[in-house]
């Protein structure tokens, strides 16, 4: 047996020996030792030792959609990896191959086909979420969870509990004057209430409330917890809604109800065989019964770390995690650390193994392994001679305040200055910006942290999953797009120059109040621009309606003017271009704008789409909260406020609050005889989650910590996380606490005091100027901010048009030729127009090359052909579903013109469906890519440059977005594919290549597939080594469906850039050489 701290525990866990047996397995990993590694080896034993048949048997569970993307992509690594140790050329024994080579040993020849057809079915790997999985049982086994077929299910409930609390303000309280005094007197936010109280009392299965019937106070709030909770339960059965904590009883409660024999728990079987659950220790109730019991019989793995349980807000239950632990029959820990060096490694093991319980539960549900650091990074900069610790600790002292602690305020204040200051000395020493992090526990105090870096010139980004539609600049966006749509509106448009965006202070606001002339003359000058920018909104879209109400106003430079303004900036760019893709894709109107916003906000949040983007791409300081550090390492990592502690919940009307488990169940105590005793309890769960969130904190270091200790705060911080682990036997904590303790470590720790009067250290400006830079506003050439803008292919060639007065609403769709008749039968006959155009390239995207016309892609066809209303009349319904079947089936085996290969010869997983890109573009000119496509273009694009010449030039410095149709390698070359369904004639002979050259020009496809070569041309330059696009480049195929036929030219365009052009376009797009 291993050793640890305080109870012997699980064996050491080694990936290839532990058994792939059925039933639980328990992996305990800490932090930094590998629990991504571990999964991917599971993955490829299992496949290796016909576990399960196929990869596709395989079932991933993660926390996060981010954890689910990283899976997929070391698991892809992991097989290509073994693909090339089981090849004839294998790469050297290492580190990273040494287990692979064991298992080649092992399984001999035959796993090179096990391995090769993994790859081959990557597609079919099943990594997801939790709720994901949940959703997608629940949605394939209707009826055996007895779910309604028209569920729609939702991952943002606040909108619908603002609406049953305001519903409940109404009915219960403007009516009762008593009520209404009460809640007037406390701000009346009712809305505020939900977070204190229902969200709490939501958080476990079967809560009761429990209040003191004869105070009013407590009464009035027990009410509003049942009555909102019992309408937002309600709203959802009515409109069939399904959130994610109710996916997860949904699931649970049928499987356990039927138990693992049961028609669903068999169902799930049938199509995995074998599941690896990750995070596990952030589960819940639920989900232990879910696996059980839909995975009974199997391969079941349970891999997470109790030490890092830390999303209890979420409903994260740490006992349900323990409970689960002890129903494995095999449990293992790992025990080497690959993140850090062996010095931290033993600080950190030194500071929680001070109590006998450091996570204030008995050491044998949780105990603190012995971990070794398996590597030995070389530490950076300063940090390798400045002879400090490897976890330094900062004692503020009492003396530092004005009575004998320092109020919590100041020693913010004091830690803050000399988390900036040390982070200049650093960065003065060599360690980049970029490899230092600062943990805070808020977003309030993030953002104090970045304010002080940026009074410093410290480059710094504020890190997380914010939602940017919860800004204040997509609300200010909001209120400009109310006064878009309806300019004669005086509130509407008095309400958008009261923004910060707008700019306008309260005596320009008071000028269009008066009376005389000049106030109208100002008005009319008002209301002229919003006219202006709905017409923009019509014609161009939201970004230009934005971009010049904006830019006339000067915004980007006021808000470049405040401290936090990069980030302001951000998001203005960023909600516009959400909004912009709003009216592209949807043709949202000014009028429907607020509705759509409110809709958008209650979807589920595709990652990255609507989460805070970074302020700047440079070398910068990380600044987030623990909670969005987890997963994350960082060389360098202050945690200057784990000193801190929470006090007793208190809920609306001052009413105080107590969620405390009781079996089972769980109590809301709202003010009962025993709230004193269940305070207490949620406070030692309080301070026991703290723990975790510290142990969380002081594991992202690599090479040094710095953590922050003292007499601060009445109680002097001992009721913290940090005041449990210090604490001595007699209950203290002192500055000869942390001097015994650093005297103790063997060098791994330092301490220093915090002074009063440190001055502020300021960074060296750009290019070595060290005096002290004075606040200036950026001056903008006028129309700058308009120059900046996500625009399209599109929008591009609308622009270019727009003086010729040509309807080109959709330059992408040809002009029909109904002068000639329609064939009656065939492919030519399926409906034209925008639906059907989507509906095409919907199929497409799902479309598996290699089985196209088999029972799956009829089934593909006929679903997608419904969802557009394009098989609605059940007399051409089976007819039209042959023809396109027909007409993929086609296109897929014919040969690609000049090519050698069909479509049907490349694999899912070589291809990339939809690719969306944003393309950095700097002012290009018509001239300028007009030279490139004459001086090294083919004949075709040489014929075209006189037509890009002719366009009228649109400023369009910032990102252009496009979406290739497909991309894909075969055979070491790259292809671009565009599907086009435009109806050119009823005869062959307008889909041969003469009339194909032709339509290609006329619609500007041309330059449409020449700014997508660049896309991907800069894409494969960053993320594929060695690419040469002499050698790595197939061509371009535009693929007119309606005149492809089983061999020949017809419906193929075909091209193929040189690298000479790439290069020019690349540079004419705006590259710096």
């Amino acid at each position: 047996m291993s050793d640890a701290v305080g109870a012997s525990v699980a064996e050491p866990f080694n990936a290839l020996e532990v058994p792939l047996a059925p039933g639980v397995t328990l992996v305990e990993a800490s932090a930094g030792t590998g629990k991504t590694f571990a999964i991917t080896r599971l993955v490829l034993r299992l496949l290796l030792e016909r576990r399960v048949e196929s990869l596709s048997r395989i079932l991933v569970v993660t926390f996060t959609e981010k954890a689910t993307q990283e899976l997929v992509t070391r698991i892809r690594s992991v097989l290509r990896l073994a693909e090339q140790v089981w090849s004839d050329t294998p790469p050297p024994l290492s580190d990273t191959t040494a287990d692979l080579f064991a298992l080649r040993a092992t399984h001999g020849p035959a796993g090179r086909q096990v391995v090769q057809d993994a790859l081959a079915a990557l597609d079919d790997l099943a990594v997801s979420t939790i709720h994901g999985f949940c959703q997608r049982i629940l949605s394939e086994s209707a009826l055996e969870s007895r779910i309604p077929f028209r569920t729609t299910f939702i991952e943002d409930d606040t909108e619908p509990f603002s609406r049953a609390a305001r519903d409940w303000a109404r009915r219960r309280v403007m009516l009762n004057d008593e009520a209404a005094g009460m809640v007037v007197a406390e701000g009346g936010n009712v809305d505020a209430w939900v977070k204190k109280v229902v969200s709490p009392y939501r958080r476990q299965p079967q809560t009761r409330v429990e209040h003191d019937p004869t105070d009013e106070a407590q009464a009035l709030v027990a009410d509003f917890v049942t009555s909102v909770d019992g309408a937002f339960e309600l709203e959802k059965t009515r409109r069939h809604l399904l959130g994610f904590d109710d996916l997860l009883r949904k699931l649970s409660d049928a499987l356990v109800g039927e138990g693992p024999e049961g028609p669903l728990a068999r169902r799930i079987r049938t199509r995995f065989g074998a599941a690896l659950i990750d995070e596990f220790q952030d589960t819940d109730q639920t989900q232990f019964p879910i696996f059980s019991n839909a995975f009974a019989g199997c391969p079941l793995f349970l891999i997470g770390d109790p030490k890092q349980s830390i999303y209890r807000f979420r409903g994260a239950d740490i006992h349900a995690y323990l409970r689960a632990a002890t129903a494995a029959r095999r449990k293992y820990t790992l025990f080497q650390n690959f993140r850090s060096t062996a010095g931290y490694v033993l600080a950190v093991e030194q500071l929680f193994t001070r109590a006998s319980d450091p996570f204030l539960v008995s050491e044998q549900d949780i105990p603190f392994p012995r971990v070794s650091a398996a590597l030995a990074p070389p530490p950076p900069g300063a940090v390798a001679t400045d002879g400090r610790g490897a976890m330094e600790w900062w004692w503020v002292d009492g003396s530092l305040g004005k009575k004998k602690t320092v109020s919590k305020d100041d020693a913010i204040r004091l830690v803050v200055r000399d988390v900036t200051n040390e982070i200049v000395r650093l960065q003065a020493g060599g360690v980049a910006y970029g490899s230092i992090a600062v943990l805070t526990r808020t977003n309030d105090e993030a953002r104090l942290v970045k304010a002080s870096l940026d009074r410093a010139r410290v480059p710094a980004v504020i890190g997380g999953d914010a939602d940017v539609l919860e800004s204040e600049e997509a609300q200010e966006l909001s209120r400009l797009a109310a006064a878009i749509a309806v300019p004669h509106d005086s509130r509407a448009v008095r309400s958008a120059m009261a923004t910060r965006l707008w700019g306008s202070d309260a005596a320009e606001i008071a000028h269009t109040l008066d009376t005389n002339g000049a106030h109208e003359a100002a008005w009319a000058a008002i209301t002229e621009r919003f006219v202006r920018a709905r017409e923009l909104w019509r014609t161009r879209g939201v970004a230009a309606a934005f971009g010049e109400l904006l830019a006339e106003r000067r915004t980007a430079a006021r808000l470049l003017a405040l401290p936090d303004g990069e980030r302001r900036l951000t998001n203005v760019r960023h909600v516009t271009e959400l909004f912009h893709e709003g009216w592209a894709t949807e043709g949202i109107a000014p009028e429907g704008f607020s509705a759509w916003v409110a809709r958008e906000r209650t979807v589920v949040n595709t990652p990255g789409r609507r989460e805070l983007r970074l302020e700047t791409d440079s070398d910068a300081v990380q600044v987030l909260t623990v909670h969005k550090a987890k997963g994350l390492q960082f060389d360098i990592v202050f945690c200057p406020m784990l000193w801190q502690s929470r006090g007793p919940d208190e809920g609306p009307l001052g009413v105080p609050v107590a969620l405390v488990s009781d079996g089972a169940t769980a109590v809301l105590d709202l003010g009962t005889s025993r709230i004193g005793e269940r305070q207490s309890t949620a406070r030692l769960e309080d301070r026991a989650e703290n723990l975790r969130l510290a142990y969380v904190a002081l594991t992202r270091a690599i090479h040094r910590c710095y953590v922050v200790w003292g007499e601060i705060g009445q109680k002097g911080a001992g009721d913290s996380a940090l005041g449990h682990l210090l604490r001595t036997p007699d209950g203290t904590v002192s500055r000869e606490t942390l001097a015994d303790l650093v005297a103790q470590s063997g060098g791994v720790m330092t301490v220093r005091d915090v002074v009063a009067d440190a001055p502020r250290a300021v960074a060296p400006a750009p290019g070595g100027v060290t005096a002290k830079a004075a606040p200036r506003a950026l001056r903008l050439a006028a129309g700058q901010l308009e120059s900046w803008r996500m625009t399209s292919f599109s929008g591009l060639i609308m622009e270019a048009h727009s003086d010729e007065g040509r309807d080109v609403a959709d330059p992408l769709m040809l002009p029909e030729r109904a002068e000639e008749p329609m064939p009656a039968t065939g492919f030519r006959a399926f409906p034209a127009g925008r639906q059907a155009g989507i509906a095409l390239h919907d199929i497409f995207e799902a479309l598996d090359f290699r089985r196209a016309g088999d029972d799956r892609t009829r089934d593909l066809v006929r679903r997608t052909l419904g969802r557009y209303g394009l098989v609605d009349d059940a007399s051409l319904a089976e007819g039209r579903v042959d023809d396109v079947v027909a007409m993929l089936e086609t296109t897929c085996r014919a040969p690609i013109p000049g090519a050698g290969f069909t479509l049907a010869q490349v694999p899912l997983r070589a291809t990339l469906r939809e690719w969306r890109f944003d393309l950095s573009v700097a002012t290009p000119s018509a001239r300028r890519i007009a030279d490139a496509l004459a001086a090294h273009g083919s004949p075709h694009a040489r014929a075209y440059a006189p037509l890009v010449r002719a366009l009228r030039d649109s400023v369009v410095g910032g990102y252009l977005n496009g979406v290739v149709d497909l991309a894909f390698e075969h055979e070491g070359q790259w292809w671009l594919m565009d599907w086009k369904s435009n109806q050119l004639g009823a005869a062959d002979d307008d889909y041969a290549p003469p009339a194909l050259d032709a339509a290609m020009r006329a619609a500007h496809y041309t330059l449409q597939y020449h700014l997508y070569l660049v896309a991907l041309h800069r894409h494969l330059l960053l993320r594929q080594p060695g690419y040469d696009p002499a050698a790595h480049w197939g061509g371009v195929a535009y693929v007119f469906l309606r005149g492809v036929a089983g061999v020949g030219e017809h419906g193929w365009f075909r091209d193929r850039p040189t690298p000479a052009l790439l290069d020019a376009l690349d540079v004419a797009l705006g590259r710096r050489r």
